[in-house]
C-alpha cells in the first residue's frame, strides 16, 4: 500500500511511502523492460523519522520534502547519479552512462542503465550493464539477438526479452517470418499456438511435432494431446528433413535482409559500436 508519492521535476523517477518505507523508484518504466530487474533499480529506507500519516509535498532536484501529520516539514536527499544517468539516456549518451556507472560503482544505477538501453534497444551498453549485475544470462541473450538476420528478428526477440510474446509473434507474422514465429512458441513449450501457426500457414507442422515428441520423450510421458495425435497420424517426422528447412528458412532470412537497406543500416551500425 502506497500512502503518497511524487514525481521528480525532471526526470522520470517516482517517490513514494508504503508500509513503514520511504521508495524511490529510479526507473520506473523497468516494469515494462525487464520485471525481473525492477527490485533492483529501487531505494529503499525506514520512513519513522516521517511519523504517522506523513505526505509527500514535492521532489526537486534530488531532495524531497515530507509534511509530516503536526505541519512540519522533514527533507531527504536522494542520490543525484540517478537523474544524471537519465539525462544522459534521453540524449543517447551512452559512453557518457557507462563512465558514470564505472565511476559511482552501484548496482543500482548499473540495473537502471540495463533498462534504459534495452528500452532504447541499444544492445551493446545493455550486454554491458547486465554483465556488471551479474546477470549472465541475459548477457548472452543479447548477444544472441544481435547475431540474428533481420531486422524483423532482433525487433521480436526485444519484445520476447520484455515478455511481449503476442508483439513479437506479430512482427515476425508481418515479415513472412513464418517459421521464426512457429519456432518462437516452440522454445516457450506453447505447443498448441505453434501447432495452430503449423497448420494455418501449411508448414512446418512435422518441425512441431517433432519437437513435441522429443520434448515429451525427455520426460518420459506420452501423447494426449487429441489436436497432436491426429495430426501425428498423417504426418511423418524425419530430422533431416526438419534441419534442412530450417536451414533454407534462416538462409532466405539472411537473403533477404540483405538486400533490404534499413536492414542493412541497422546490423552496420551495430557492428559499428562493437
Amino acid at each position: 500500500m502506497v500512502y503518497t508519492m511524487a514525481w521528480n521535476d525532471s526526470a522520470n523517477i517516482l517517490s513514494g511511502i508504503q508500509n513503514s518505507f520511504f521508495t524511490v523508484w529510479y526507473y520506473p518504466n523497468t516494469v515494462y523492460v525487464d520485471k525481473d530487474l525492477l527490485p533492483k533499480t529501487i531505494y529503499t529506507k525506514d520512513a519513522s523519522e516521517f511519523s504517522q500519516t506523513p505526505q509527500i509535498f514535492n521532489y526537486v532536484g534530488n531532495q524531497v520534502t515530507v509534511r509530516r501529520a503536526d505541519g512540519s516539514l522533514v527533507y531527504t536527499s536522494i542520490s543525484p547519479y540517478p537523474a544524471i544517468l537519465h539525462e544522459y539516456a534521453t540524449a543517447s549518451r551512452w559512453d557518457d552512462a557507462l563512465r558514470l556507472c564505472r565511476f559511482v560503482k552501484e548496482q543500482t544505477l548499473w540495473a537502471c542503465l540495463a533498462a534504459m538501453a534495452i528500452a532504447k534497444k541499444e544492445l551493446t551498453t545493455a550486454a554491458v550493464a547486465y554483465a556488471a549485475i551479474g546477470e549472465i544470462d541475459k548477457v548472452q541473450y543479447i548477444n544472441a539477438i544481435k547475431d540474428l538476420p533481420s531486422k524483423e528478428s532482433s525487433m521480436a526477440h526485444m519484445m520476447l526479452f520484455s515478455g511481449n510474446v503476442q508483439d513479437a509473434e506479430g512482427i515476425l507474422l508481418q515479415a513472412g517470418l513464418i517459421y521464426q514465429a512457429i519456432q518462437v512458441h516452440i522454445n516457450l513449450y506453447n505447443w498448441d499456438r505453434a501447432l495452430e501457426l503449423a497448420v494455418k500457414h501449411k508448414t512446418h507442422v512435422d518441425t512441431v511435432l517433432a519437437h513435441r515428441q522429443k520434448y515429451l520423450e525427455d520426460f518420459s510421458k506420452k501423447e494426449t494431446n487429441k489436436r497432436f495425435l491426429q495430426y501425428s497420424e498423417g504426418v511423418v517426422v524425419d530430422w533431416e528433413k526438419i534441419q534442412a528447412k530450417i536451414e533454407m528458412e534462416i538462409a532466405k532470412e539472411r537473403e533477404k535482409a540483405a538486400t533490404t537497406p534499413a536492414a542493412s543500416t541497422v546490423r552496420s551500425s551495430i557492428s559499428t559500436r562493437r
